[in-house]
């Protein structure tokens, strides 16, 4: 630097004024390296936790897969432990378990049970030390790993029960839902804690794993080496055991054989790690992604910034021409001012990200992954963050850097104040803008509008040439910025100055932005970024919400059913903050036959109104010789819809029970309770067949109560749904209540994830806003001076600041919400890709109505220091600044 008089010129010149520019590149910089340290951590935390499983063996063979079944017992074949046995007897082999693996769980006093953790066989080729207890010894105990004991709240001494559920002998699935299991259980205590890492788990001896009234599953071989074994050689010859084996076997027991693969210990971690590192990999790569985000806007707000600098320093250049700089050295120390501003910048951006990665992984040691290490630092994240604070400086630095090598000697004679016209946009600029924003967005509708049929472009998936087109799109709309937001910002403010009060200043401050259309486009194109981007995902997240519920609505148009009807269950509905509405209706018993059998159930007496209040969607009485059945009727009594069903009512043959059977066309419902089928008073025979003589007597005995669920229940509040209506009949359907409320938390917490990621791109553009207008305030200094000395009061400059930053705010929304929407839509419909589900766009008004008021406000104070600065300039020293 000392060898640069340039650079030494500039930085004393730029001042403060890099310091958000350097925010900027902080921000983006952060989350990149918080991403790549998380990702470091999970990583590290999975691979010592697959280490630990696997420590102990020298070679494991994986046996999830081998199967066989004795067609005699009925028992499964162990086809691992006759494997096992075989491979003991080799040479160089110590010891080979073969690992069973079952499920115990912990009962409470209601007898509900708790979600069970594995278990298997304690084995020599296990590492770990008993950390608490002793181990098992008795068939009846359990040694539990420490994160059983940590995670689940388990102690010493504690029961852990393992079930089985046995039908009656021919009892299969399809049977009828009346046929009560048997449950078997045995007990377990806990009798030692293992001092080891991974997810929870228990082992028993082998007596204790034959106890189990479930056969348990084979899960692996693990083998130890005798001290002469080499584990190449023993690999190999446990494969051309396996092949020997399987020679003997019909070929469904061999080929499952056959399969398995025998693994050293490294194999089997890397094996495992490229199968459970997805969800690490995808949540490290989202914070990339999204910082990358914020990287591209940051790089506007720095290349603003440098514009405006330059334009700033343009007499000071000039003067240094003048002296006998060159054009080279201009550009050279431009160029190096924006490296040591990345460099700086990229720094605080590594210590920001270490500092966001190493307070989460806390968080998580402390909540929910005790075993996840800390995040630190590494060398390739460190280089990543200096590194990209760097490119992203000089490369948004470049194009200023080509403008102050520009600058012309006699620029130090023009006149204070007179700086030359902005010219209008070229039209290579705006045929380039009209080509990528027609073509990327016409490639967009074409994804949204083809994605369920086959001709799409090229063939390639629907959403990726979406995704394409849209950032081509873009890409379009940031060239022809130039072209339409100063003179939308002109617009603006000519409408604001028709206020009260605004008259002057709203129109100065569009007349101002309108005068320097560089910078004007360069601050509203980052905010432009951000707003789109967050408006696209809360359109997208509507939509698809939209698209979604009418889904559900189709399928399951009633959210909850139970076989019940009375004044306590609807005192308990009408109380419940679960509940919007509900409705109930009469039912009469009846034998249902059709073309593979008949069974007993219930005929509901329904008609439109039934449905008025709790259906999601219309017409769904069924007509007049038509009838609505159970699920559970299809593959018992008929098969399909269409079919015909006979529906007898109960009775005697005096009573004319038989004459009064009816035959209807039958059509599934997946959201009705056990042996339920509907039907309207057109179907019965009759002038009159529900009169109290008929056998068609419908009675609140044998009806049923439909449910309507109310908007925001999440699945966990959903779930009290059925304990609400346990207490009033045992047949009840809320799959759609579960369903609905799932879809409905899912889609809130990935708009939730995902706005507060892109929230720091809004940051970084509200930063440039406040950078650019703090520069800009240089340049006008003369002007607010020769305002005041007109009399324009301070309140009133440092308005016009304000007015200005919320114009250039407004643009960037206006245009950013049209995108939005557009884009939202089209999102979602490249994404669904099926001919039956129309995609209508949803519009989140009250999303959209904060997202404009948060961006609004962020604006206005972004402008609050500006223009503060710019009120304080007195007219005199403002008109006497050269």
């Amino acid at each position: 630097m000392s060898r640069n008089p340039v650079l030494r010129v500039n930085l004393r010149s730029a001042g403060r004024k890099l310091f958000a520019a350097g925010a900027a590149v902080a921000i983006s910089v952060a989350f990149i390296v918080a991403g790549i340290l998380m990702l470091d951590s999970f990583t590290r935390g999975l691979t010592q936790q697959i280490e630990a499983e696997a420590a102990g063996s020298d070679l494991i063979i994986e046996t999830h897969w081998v199967s066989g079944w004795d067609e005699e017992t009925q028992e499964p074949l162990r086809e691992d432990v006759a494997l096992a046995e075989a491979i003991q007897e080799l040479d160089g082999v110590a010891v080979a378990d073969a690992i069973g693996s079952g499920y115990l769980s912990e009962l409470a006093e209601d007898g509900s049970s708790t979600i069970g953790f594995q278990v298997g066989e304690q084995s020599a080729t296990r590492a770990g030390e008993i950390a608490q207890g002793r181990e098992a010894q008795a068939a009846d105990e359990v040694v539990i790993s420490s994160a059983a004991l940590e995670g689940r709240g388990l102690e010493l001494g504690d029961t852990l029960t393992a079930q089985e559920f046995v039908y009656a002998e021919g009892a299969e699935e399809g049977a009828p839902e009346d046929a009560e299991p048997t449950v078997v259980e045995q007990d377990y205590t806990v009798v030692g804690v293992l001092d080891t890492q991974g997810a929870p788990r228990g082992y028993l001896t082998g007596a204790g794993m034959e106890r189990m009234p479930a056969s348990p599953s084979p899960e692996e071989i693990r083998v130890q080496l005798a001290a002469e074994g080499e584990a190449t050689a023993v690999q190999s010859q446990i494969q051309e055991l396996i092949t020997e084996q399987a020679a003997g076997m019909d070929e469904d027991r061999a080929t499952s054989l056959t399969t398995l693969q025998v693994q050293t210990t490294e194999e089997i971690v890397d094996a495992r790690m490229a199968q459970q590192s997805g969800s690490a990999n995808g949540l490290a790569y989202l914070a990339i992604g999204f910082g990358s985000i914020s990287v591209f806007v940051s790089g506007l707000v720095i290349s603003n910034t440098f514009q405006v600098l330059v334009a700033s320093r343009a007499r000071t250049l000039a003067l240094l021409r003048a002296i006998g700089a060159t054009s080279v050295q201009l550009k050279r120390a431009t160029l190096l001012e924006g490296g040591l501003l990345g460099l700086i910048g990229g720094a605080a951006g590594v210590v920001l990200g270490a500092g966001a990665a190493l307070g989460f992984s806390a968080i998580a040691r402390a909540t929910f992954a005790p075993d996840l290490p800390l995040a630190t630092p590494t060398v390739l994240a460190v280089a990543v963050g200096l590194g990209l604070g760097l490119v992203v400086t000089v490369l948004s630095a470049l194009l200023p850097a080509i403008k102050a090598g520009r600058v012309s000697p006699m620029a130090a004679l023009r006149p204070v104040g007179l700086t030359p016209a902005a010219g209008r946009p070229s039209r290579a600029r705006i045929v380039i803008g009209l080509v990528l924003t027609l073509g990327g967005f016409a490639a967009v509708l074409t994804a949204a509008l083809l994605a369920a049929g086959e001709n799409v472009p090229l063939g390639l998936p629907a959403p990726l040439v979406g995704v394409a087109g849209a950032m081509l799109g873009f890409c379009g709309v940031l060239v022809l910025a130039r072209l339409v937001v100063p003179p939308l910002v002109a617009h603006g403010g000519a409408l604001l100055s028709r206020l009260p009060g605004l008259r002057v200043n709203a129109r100065l401050a569009g007349r101002n932005a309108q005068q320097v259309p560089g910078r004007t486009t360069a601050t509203a194109s980052a905010l432009l970024v951000g707003v789109t981007l967050v408006g696209t995902m809360m359109v997208g997240a509507s939509t698809a919400q939209t698209v979604l519920y009418d889904e559900l609505a189709e399928r399951y148009p009633v959210e909850a059913s139970a076989s019940a009807v009375g004044e306590e269950l609807e005192a308990d509905l009408a109380e419940s903050d679960l509940v919007e509405s509900f409705s109930s209706a009469a039912g009469t018993p009846a034998t249902v036959a059709g073309e593979l059998g008949s069974t007993e159930g219930r005929v509901i007496l329904v008609d439109d109104e039934t449905f008025a209040e709790v259906a999601r969607t219309e017409g769904l009485a069924p007509g007049s010789g038509e009838a609505v059945l159970a699920q559970q009727f299809n593959g018992q009594v008929f098969s399909g819809d269409g079919a015909e069903v006979e529906l007898t009512p109960y009775g005697t043959a005096s009573s004319g029970a038989k004459d009064q059977a009816i035959t209807v066309e039958a059509s599934i419902a997946s959201w009705l309770p056990a042996e339920t089928v509907l039907i309207t008073a057109g179907s019965l025979p009759g002038d009159d067949p529900a009169q109290a003589a008929s056998p068609w007597a419908f009675s609140d005995a044998q009806g049923i109560t439909l449910i309507r669920l109310a908007q925001g229940v999440g699945p966990e509040e959903s779930y009290g749904l059925a304990g609400l209506l346990e207490d009033h009949t045992e047949e009840f359907n809320d799959v759609g209540a579960l369903m609905r409320a799932s879809y409905s938390q899912t889609i809130d917490m990935v708009l939730l994830i995902v706005l507060v990621l892109l929230g720091a791109s809004v940051l970084v553009a509200v930063i440039g806003v406040s950078n650019t207008l703090s520069l800009s305030v240089l340049e006008r200094r003369r002007e607010a001076a020769l305002l005041r000395a007109v009399g324009m009061n301070r309140r009133s400059v440092g308005q016009m600041i304000t007015i200005e930053a919320l114009l250039l705010a407004s643009a960037a929304l206006l245009i950013g919400t049209i995108l939005a929407v557009f884009l939202g839509w089209a999102g979602v419909a490249s994404m669904v890709a099926r001919e039956d589900w129309a995609v209508a766009v949803e519009i989140p008004w009250l999303r959209l109505v904060m997202l404009w008021g948060i961006t609004l406000l962020a604006a206005a104070l972004a402008a609050l220091l500006p223009a503060r600065a710019l009120s304080k300039v007195e007219p005199a020293a403002g008109l006497s600044e050269d």
